[in-house]
């Protein structure tokens, strides 16, 4: 070892020890928890299993094969891959899956979170490191206190959240070198980082960033003004810098349910007291909540005291602890006024997660808490006699959580809480009775701050849980042996009858229709719901398809597993392993011509049936491809019916949850295919029944469902289980078809006569030709995007969308080449800006060297 590392290791092993420590730390609890390679369990636990390793797996796909950055379909019949890789997969510490096999992914990406968690520790310790002046263990133990709080464990598996919480030290160090020595480099490039890995997260961090300015201890008001406008310049030129990919990002997600705007009205959420109890020692991790004033605030008990000690002292002028005070204070009522958390959560709905912005008060009070600290050790020991002030407040605050809480507190985390107070008091008390040297007291205090902040962390890991990946990606092997063989372009998409997590055709990387993700667009959301198709506020699944769906969106197999219970019209093509193919018996293509009189479509209609039979008369000419099924009224128990308009809708108000509670049957009067949709907010569990055999059950509301072919007399029966909770009423609609085959036939015919064939598909550009037989409309079955560009014969044509969600052209009458080209919106105009910030921004660093070098030579 050379002394120029041996130095190193001298003079920053506090700061060192502040990564490898949680490295280590973090590890055990992996090798504890059987996370692979040391099991088969992993931490993508929620949305990483159900999002995030799907959308990783597209993406190493995409890096492995060089594929085009900005369109894939591999989901949601495509989708924006570049707006999506913005939201989730930017970070440049996820290029290392590009290194590793498939089979592998889940296991590197538990360990990115080892990784991330530990470099956030490490980064609040430079921060911590930077205020104290000396490398020394306290920043070891607020640097851990910031990287294992409860916000981070808990919501941990948010993996692409974590550069942002990694960053935010940085930044804030960056705007005290602003402010004093007029270098915002630091600051630029750290909020550019930030920027370009999780926009989201980052607009949270910015609005911080206002405030944490604005209360800034600054010299005088020309300070204020002129640093104010270097503040500016430097956050815009960030900005500028990650414009490629802040502009598509803004411009896919404003085009999302959640884009829309709907202020809550309600004034609180609930007591400060619910809020407060979240601090104390023991509390269990919060992963995700339905109700939006759950929180994650544990960081630590000694950050507690050490924050009353700040507001205590004298050598802390008055001004600056009121600055600190109203930061926390407008922060924490944050948490409790839905309008504000609005604003914070970008003026979006926090859908369980609750209070993503936390991160910031923690840090926020984690950083008066270590200024406290630091007066206290530079100080004498009479000066820690305010340490008992500290003690008063945190007892008054317990007593007046106690006191306020309106859910239930668990007395275990108060009496911890309280233990931990006595331990450290006890500490001071020695130290004030000169029993315990500074430096003895001071590392004692650190010591027993790290561990109690380890084992929150232990204890927070094991809450999260794991999931076992044996049990989820068992068929990976057999369905990527079914891909190789079946999926040759675009066209032909197939789809998994239903999957073990929402987007695992995903993570198989099919040409599939199934979409669950922050970037889905609203208005194919909506679509897809009223074609009869499952949906929820940003996910749309291939679960409801039809005969006519399947070959409008070229669905040409499906895959079955033995425990799949649906009914399918697919015809039987294979086994592979553990998994079966079926194929559409029809001939399908990815685009059709079809008739100008689809322009007044009627897909507004809350019966599916209905809207599926409007489109195949005004796109194809054909009859009605579905006959309506009269439905008796429900058979009820601990129910009762209090509207009834007549067309298979029920308003209901309900006593108790039973499996029976609304009871529909249908009984054949003679064969005949037949489907049935439901809708019902209420309804928590279903059973179908087929001649007193159940054969389908669970979440089965939303969707249209094929109960196969029906012979005459057969009884159908679908029992619904209804919640129970606050509303215990709702409404219920029911309504039943049959397809009429002879219909279908036809309508494939004129379908396969009107279909676009496809003859090059290459990354974001495919190509083809149509003959149409008058002046027609081309339908894709692809969701309108302002990114597509098309050309007919090389002259490029206007776009329009069919039901604000399909992507459709004019063509002439006439055979005709049309080809498609798709680059994300914004990123053309964000790459501009990109390299004119870049550009700047070494200008700017290039005029610091050169003054740098001037003061040299002076000296």
């Amino acid at each position: 070892m050379t002394n120029k590392i041996k130095d190193i290791l001298k003079t920053h092993k506090y700061l060192l020890l502040s990564f490898f420590l949680p490295v280590l730390l973090l590890e055990g609890i992996a090798i504890a928890e059987k996370i692979q390679p040391f099991g088969s369990e992993s931490f993508l636990i929620v949305d990483a299993l159900h999002q995030y390793l799907p959308f990783f797996a597209d993406y190493q796909e995409k890096l492995k094969s060089m594929d085009s950055m900005f369109y894939s379909f591999h989901a949601g019949l495509g989708y924006n891959f570049l707006g999506l890789w913005a939201y989730y997969l930017a970070s440049p510490l996820n290029l290392v899956i590009a290194l590793v096999s498939k089979s592998m992914l889940t296991m590197i990406l538990s360990h990115l979170y080892v990784l991330k968690i530990a470099l956030c520790c490490f980064t609040a310790a430079f921060y911590f490191r930077k205020r104290r002046g000396k490398d020394e263990i306290s920043i070891v133990a607020f640097g851990m206190a910031y990287g294992l709080c409860s916000y981070m464990v808990g919501y941990s598996w948010n993996i692409m959240w974590m550069e942002v919480m990694m960053m935010l030290p940085l930044i804030l160090y960056g705007i005290d070198k602003l402010i004093k020595e007029h270098d915002g480099r630091l600051y630029c490039f750290a909020l550019f980082i930030s920027l370009w890995c999780n926009f989201y997260m980052s607009y949270m961090t910015c609005l911080f960033l206002i405030l944490w300015y604005l209360l800034y201890s600054h010299k005088n008001v020309k300070e204020f003004f002129t640093n104010g406008f270097r503040f500016a310049g430097y956050s815009l030129l960030s900005g500028a810098m990650a414009a490629v990919v802040l502009l598509p990002a803004y411009l896919g997600i404003m085009q999302t349910s959640s884009a829309k705007l709907q202020f809550p009205k309600e004034l609180w959420y609930g007591t400060f007291g619910n809020l407060f109890s979240r601090h104390f020692l023991g509390t269990t991790p919060l992963t995700m909540a339905v109700d939006d004033s759950k929180i994650n605030l544990y960081c630590g008990i000694l950050t507690l005291l050490m924050a009353g000690f700040y507001l205590a002292v004298r050598e802390i002028r008055l001004i600056d602890k009121i600055r600190r005070l109203l930061l926390l204070v407008f922060l924490f009522f944050s948490f409790n006024m839905p309008v504000l958390g609005y604003v914070w959560h970008g003026f979006h709905d926090q859908y369980g997660i609750p209070n993503r912005f936390a991160f910031l008060y923690i840090f926020a009070l984690l950083a008066m808490a270590y200024e406290g600290y630091c007066v206290l050790v530079r100080g004498k020991r009479k000066v820690s006699l305010w340490i008992y002030f500290a003690v008063i407040l945190c007892g008054i605050l317990i007593g007046i959580t106690m006191k306020t809480s309106t859910v239930k507190l668990e007395m275990k985390t108060v009496y911890a809480t309280v233990a931990a107070i006595a331990v450290y008091m006890i500490c001071f008390a020695l130290y004030q009775k000169k029993i315990f040297r500074k430096k003895i007291f001071t590392t004692l205090i650190c010591f027993l701050f790290i561990v109690e902040t380890a084992a929150m962390a232990v204890m927070g890991f094991q809450e999260n849980g794991t999931i076992d990946t044996d049990s989820y990606f068992q068929d990976t092997k057999a369905i990527t042996e079914v891909k190789k063989e079946y999926q040759k372009n675009v066209e032909t998409r197939m789809e998994l009858i239903s999957g073990r997590m929402l987007d695992e055709s995903i993570w198989h990387t099919l040409n599939g229709m199934t979409l669950f993700g922050s970037t889905a667009q609203g208005n194919v959301v909506d679509m897809m719901d009223q074609l009869g198709f499952y949906t929820g506020v940003n996910e749309y699944l291939y679960e409801g398809a039809t005969p006519f769906t399947n070959n409008l969106m070229s669905m040409k197999y499906q895959i079955y597993r033995p425990y799949d219970t649906k009914y399918t019209e697919f015809s039987l093509k294979e086994s592979v392993g553990n998994v079966t193919v079926y194929k559409n018996p029809y001939r399908i293509a990815l685009a059709y011509t079809m008739d100008d009189l689809v322009q007044t479509w009627d897909y507004e209609d809350y019966n599916p049936f209905y809207v599926q039979n409007d489109l195949a008369t005004s796109a194809f000419d054909v009859d009605e491809l579905f006959h309506m099924v009269k439905t008796a009224k429900p058979q009820l128990n601990d129910c009762k019916i209090t509207s009834d308009n007549g067309d298979g809708e029920y308003v209901f108000e309900n006593t108790s949850a039973r499996p029976d509670n609304m009871v529909f049957t249908i009984r054949s009067t003679k064969t005949r295919r037949l489907y049935i949709h439901f809708d019902g907010s209420q309804v928590e569990n279903t059973v179908i029944e087929k001649n007193g055999e159940q054969v389908l059950t669970g979440r089965l509301d939303s969707q249209i469902i094929y109960l196969g072919n029906v012979q005459k007399g057969d009884e159908i029966r679908i029992k619904m289980q209804l919640k129970q909770d606050n509303e215990m009423s709702g409404v219920v609609r029911l309504t039943a078809a049959e397809l009429d085959e002879e219909v279908m036939e036809e309508l494939a015919q004129r379908m396969q006569e009107n279909a676009w064939k496809l003859t090059s598909a290459k990354g974001n550009h495919l190509s083809g030709t149509i003959h149409a037989q008058e002046d027609q409309m081309l339908f894709f079955s692809i969701p309108y995007d302002k990114g597509w560009t098309v050309k007919i014969d090389g002259k490029k044509v206007k776009t329009k969308a069919l039901g604000k969600a399909f992507l459709t052209v004019k063509v002439p009458e006439g055979k005709h080449k049309v080809s498609l080209t798709y680059v994300s919106s914004g990123f053309k105009e964000g790459a501009i800006l990109s390299v004119v910030g870049f550009v700047i921004f070494i200008l700017i660093t290039a005029f610091f060297r050169r003054k740098k070098k001037a003061a040299v030579k002076e000296i």
